[in-house]
């Protein structure tokens, strides 16, 4: 008997199931029915590639009004009267101070992030083909409202690095004839960006902003200057300012240069003025980009009323840090056609949207978990409740209240002064340094009272000690002295900071 070609398929694919045959053969039997049958007569792919679902960049830019948002193609188990602890860190075995390295889920996002790989494992077709971008979507469409930004600007990212690669390259090629092509940077950015940079661009200035300029409150000499300055920013203005008017050379410019600057640095825990930064910058004509990695939730990452779009080229950030949820969740925000569709006309990683638009060329880099990014609305209901604002009022005052309980078991002569922190017991001053700060370890160990600089080597060492003593929290040595690290998210408590005050003193050198 003549099988259907159909029938001939399924007893194809049954014998593979039951026995052990060859599914090459089988691929090359069946690929002329697959090709002659698999696609619709009357198809017309409105997304990217073919994918079978609504045009991205069309569903980007309805009105809110026109919007409909999608429904969740499953029944969740999250619920708002859920008694479990908001966050997924094991805070009884833990003191975990350590946030802003790389976060802590909420427990409501990973939750949905689980959900949606299980509804992707029963059916991934029907995930992948048609469900997956138009809730890639409405998740982007949610975090450019939570940041008050145009939607038009709004590009999804697995992680801020991603994102700079994409424009740190795309500057290289846009500007790879110009002379005067150049990128600046700060001695206190991060490591990754520096070596983006390099290998991307021949020239790289970084501003010694460390080296120069930190140094007399790390030393403690000068400190009233010092605080003053960072109490009104103009310390780093000031470090920017003499890069600026330093001599370039005959016929050198800073028009067109590439100004990377961080939001909050990750290694000295400090938030710069990135709006005056920015300003100062396209005074001189620079294309200005915010690292800000530790920026969603932890500042206020506001477009409409805090952050100015005329001096801020491009902003990216995480989702995995201080929003919690689960990794592989970031933004980069654009506000400039010409730059989309110039410097970042082309993603790290080049697929299937690259010609389609700016959300379409970042929204899909390949098949692989976008759950993170699925799990972004249920993330911001959390914190939209919550109030942000409020958030960030109690991160900061708790960290505050952890220093100062620090302090009376390190410092007890600057415990009740926070006037006196800057260069004796922080780095800078507490209006530049939240909710991460850098906190001077106990005269004994931090090398501050000797003639003996610690290295990177004395910093790992006593790290190693305090996470076998199931404290998770970070030693940096900055100028040959040595801090700690301190991240407070709302998760935290005074007896988080109460156990690495007492842990460091049993420490031994």
């Amino acid at each position: 008997m003549i099988l259907p070609k159909c029938q001939k398929f399924q007893n194809n694919i049954s014998r593979c199931i039951s026995s052990p045959l060859d599914w090459t053969r089988i691929t090359f039997i069946n690929r002329r029915w697959l090709s002659a049958n698999t696609i619709h007569k009357n198809s017309a792919y409105q997304s990217i590639g073919s994918f079978h679902s609504e045009n991205v960049e069309v569903l980007m830019k309805q009105s809110s009004e026109k919007y409909a948002a999608p429904s969740l193609p499953f029944e969740t188990i999250i619920r708002n009267d859920d008694t479990s602890p908001p966050f997924m860190v094991d805070r009884k075995t833990w003191a975990f101070l350590n946030h802003g390295a790389f976060g802590g889920s909420l427990r409501c996002a990973f939750t949905r992030a689980e959900e949606w790989r299980h509804y992707l494992e029963v059916q991934p077709l029907r995930f992948f083909d048609r469900d997956l971008l138009p809730h890639l979507v409405y998740s982007a469409r949610r975090l450019a409202d939570f940041i008050n930004a145009d939607r038009h600007g709004i590009a999804l990212l697995p992680n801020v690095t991603a994102g700079l690669n994409a424009v740190i390259a795309g500057y290289a090629r846009e500007y790879r004839k110009s002379k005067t092509a150049k990128i600046l940077l700060w001695d206190i950015s991060y490591g990754s960006v520096k070596k983006m940079a390099r290998t991307y661009c021949k020239n790289v200035i970084e501003i010694p902003f460390q080296s120069k300029y930190a140094c007399t409150a790390i030393e403690g000499r000068e400190r009233e200057e010092f605080r003053m300055a960072v109490d009104g920013n103009e310390i780093f203005l000031n470090a920017l300012e003499d890069v600026l008017t330093s001599n370039l050379g005959d016929g050198d410019t800073w028009e067109n240069a590439l100004f990377i600057m961080d939001h909050t640095t990750s290694n000295t825990a400090l938030n710069l003025p990135i709006n005056q930064l920015s300003q100062r910058a396209k005074e001189a004509g620079m294309i200005t980009v915010v690292d800000g990695a530790h920026g969603l939730l932890a500042q206020d990452v506001d477009f409409a009323n805090i952050l100015d779009p005329a001096f801020i080229d491009v902003y990216l950030s995480n989702g995995h840090k201080w929003l919690s949820c689960p990794r592989g969740i970031a933004f980069m925000h654009c506000p400039q056609e010409h730059l989309r569709e110039t410097i970042l006309r082309q993603p790290a990683l080049v697929s299937h949207g690259v010609d389609d638009g700016y959300l379409s060329r970042f929204l899909w880099d390949g098949c692989r978990d976008y759950a993170a990014q699925l799990a972004v609305p249920v993330a911001l209901d959390y914190w939209e409740q919550a109030d942000p604002s409020l958030m960030r009022t109690w991160m900061n005052s708790k960290l505050v209240d952890g220093i100062r309980l620090i302090a009376e078991h390190w410092y007890p002569q600057y415990a009740n002064d926070e006037e006196i922190w800057a260069g004796n017991l922080t780095l800078g001053s507490m209006s530049v340094h939240s909710p991460m700060a850098l906190v001077k370890l106990p005269p004994s160990i931090s090398g501050s009272m000797s003639n003996c600089e610690k290295t990177s080597t004395d910093a790992k060492r006593i790290q190693d000690f305090l996470y076998e003593n199931h404290i998770e929290v970070p030693i940096k040595c900055i100028n040959g002295t040595l801090f700690v690290r301190l991240s407070c998210h709302i998760h935290n408590d005074l007896k988080d900071f109460d156990r690495l005050a007492k842990c460091m003193l049993e420490y031994s050198t």
